[in-house]
């Protein structure tokens, strides 16, 4: 017996017999029964016997001759591949555990907020974004910070100021109503004050990024805190270019680190009634604002409705959510700033169409696999279509069909748009269909805030898990100009039940280390796709009480938001408690201001 090896013949068992990728003969069969052979077939066999054995020699001896010569070529390029792979992974590895030790010291701010040593320490305590002067300011280089309104380096080759040894605080403009753009909010002035006890950490932990990313030719980047209430803290100190202004509860790094991954369906009314009181503007501007909170872990889909209902497209023309990469934020926030008022108002065929496109996305598996909200925008006002009852049974049956056929749990969120607008159907809505319901102004100075019930409520889902972390798709950074990314955390008081979520910790990095070590543009889909694969870790799990409910739809809109079925007294780790002594918070958080 000659055996022999190659990529289509195997070992042979008779020389007369030979195997290839099909069995030619029924050789075992054969062999067994030793038939008679004529001359001929002799004669061909063995033809074919020694055909095959000299094809099989030459693949051996190629294969012989040629492998070593490709494994010299192909595996040091698949080690150094590998090793990049494994030392990006010990960046982002670490990159999170200081996410996570940063949310720790938070939290454990947290727990001394009404300490008369915190809130002494306080008074005159941090520096304003806007009024201060920073106490070790320094001249950026070019490469560090590039401002416009500095002249980009100018004559002296001066970017801006920053201080590496100070953290600086910015307030949403609409927020901080008292003297010298102090915050009035009790809760505003106590997060002022525990967060400056994280101050320490802050900039130790800058000090220790300078020399870990001074190996990859890096400059550090910016640590942070975003509260709930819109209060952001953030180390080193630079002057914020345009006051009042930043809301960190708009950023994507916010609500990915609060709410996880999740589907989203926005369903607006876009009925002739919508032109009255400038609510057509208030609706856009409402769906644009959670839009530029989604991540690339979420999916999203605009529903407008009137008479009919139709889904909103970005150009990709899909009827299916779509993920919610920047490109695709941006086409459908263009959509929607051209969307038009008219017709009537069809309640029904708005959740329709929104359920429809959901489990066809679902059916096609392009969904996020986590949580479903559903925000419902009108003027409150139901004219045409099934009437209120029919549409109450159509979501909450096809809520249950979500959970039933796909294990997905389905939020509903009704906003009720203008002083003006009708609340009692959108109100009703959301007690009959376990949702929260939010009455939004007219002139609302806290949009952010009003649209927040979404994430507010998906965030009690996370207070359990002491690992997560957020990451989000790469950026050009408002001050650098430079490509990076965001590691966030959420933040919570973990000694009530459920959690009581504060706001979330991050991190910037830029991508200039990974780009070195990796050999990829931070803007590749290769690199985009890592980052994905990273901000789909996790779903929180949703398991609230009636009380816990009820305590989210007070947050929500005040006592008028709530279901009537507890009392404010019974919102545990909800509603969160205040000093006893709200006469000696300090009236001026601010030093250094530009008034002294």
């Amino acid at each position: 017996c000659l055996c022999y090896l190659s990529t289509y013949f195997y070992c042979c068992e008779d020389r007369d017999y030979y195997l290839g990728s099909t069995f030619a003969t029924q050789h075992k069969h054969k062999h067994k029964h030793k038939h008679r052979r004529s001359p001929s077939t002799e004669l061909n066999l063995n033809r074919a016997f020694f055909t095959t054995m000299i094809i099989g020699i030459i693949r051996v001896a190629a294969a012989l001759l040629l492998t070593p010569l490709t494994q010299r070529h192909l595996q040091p390029f698949a080690h150094a591949r590998t090793d990049a792979e494994n030392e990006v992974k010990l960046i982002l590895q670490r990159i999170e555990e200081d996410t996570l030790k940063l949310r720790d010291e938070v939290e454990n701010a947290y727990t001394q907020r009404c300490s008369i040593e915190t809130l002494s320490q306080c008074s005159r305590g941090s520096f304003n974004g806007c009024s201060s002067v920073f106490p070790n300011q320094q001249c950026m280089a070019a490469d560090e910070l590039v401002v416009e309104a500095c002249g980009g380096g100018g004559g002296n080759g001066c970017n801006a100021l920053w201080d590496k040894t100070t953290s600086i605080v910015s307030i949403p403009s609409a927020l901080a109503q008292g003297k010298d753009d102090n915050p009035t909010d009790p809760e505003l002035i106590e997060t002022a004050c525990y967060t400056l006890l994280a101050e320490d950490y802050m900039r130790t932990k800058y000090e220790n990024d300078e020399i870990f990313w001074d190996s990859y030719n890096v400059q550090p980047s910016w640590t942070y805190f975003g509260a709930h209430n819109g209060l952001f803290r953030k180390l080193p100190g630079t002057v914020d270019e345009e006051c009042g202004n930043y809301d960190p509860r708009l950023r994507p790094w916010f609500v990915a680190a609060s709410s996880g991954p999740k589907d989203v369906v926005l369903v607006l009314d876009v009925s002739g009634s919508m032109s009255d009181y400038g609510r057509m503007d208030l609706a856009k501007e409402a769906a644009i604002t959670v839009i530029k909170t989604l991540t690339i872990s979420d999916r999203v889909a605009v529903i407008a409705f009137s008479d009919y209902a139709y889904q909103v497209h970005s150009d990709s023309g899909t009827d299916l959510l779509v993920r919610a990469t920047n490109e695709n934020k941006n086409l459908l926030i263009d959509s929607i700033q051209k969307l038009t008022d008219g017709g009537a108002t069809n309640f029904h065929a708005g959740f329709q169409q929104a359920f429809d496109a959901l489990e066809r996305t679902i059916e096609q598996e392009y969904t996020s696999g986590c949580n479903v909200a559903i925000l419902f925008m009108t003027d409150g006002v139901r004219t045409a279509g099934p009437e209120t009852d029919e549409v109450l049974s159509l979501i909450n049956d096809s809520t249950q069909r979500l959970a039933t056929l796909y294990n997905r749990d389905t939020k509903i969120f009704t906003f009720s748009l203008g002083a003006q607008a009708d609340r009692l159907a959108t109100k009703e809505i959301a007690c009959s269909t376990n949702g929260i319901w939010t009455p939004v102004g007219d002139f609302d100075g806290d949009l952010v805030g009003a649209m927040a019930s979404y994430y507010k409520l998906f965030a009690l889902g996370l207070g359990d898990d002491t690992e997560f972390t957020a990451w989000v798709e790469p950026y050009e950074f408002f001050w650098t100009k430079k490509m990076g990314t965001t590691n966030s955390a959420p933040v919570f008081d973990r000694s009530v039940d459920p959690p009581l979520f504060l706001g979330v910790v991050a991190s910037d990095v830029h991508m200039d280390a990974f780009e070195q070590v990796l050999g990829e543009n931070a803007q590749s889909s290769t690199m985009l796709q890592r980052f994905i694969r990273l901000s789909t870790a996790q779903c929180p799990k949703i398991d609230l009480s009636d009380c816990q409910l009820e305590g989210l739809r007070y947050l929500a809109g005040g006592e008028e938001a709530t279901c009537g079925m507890c009392n404010s007294t019974d919102y545990p780790g909800i509603i969160p408690t205040e000093c006893p002594f709200k006469p000696d918070l300090p009236k001026n958080l601010w030093q250094n201001t530009d008034g002294e």
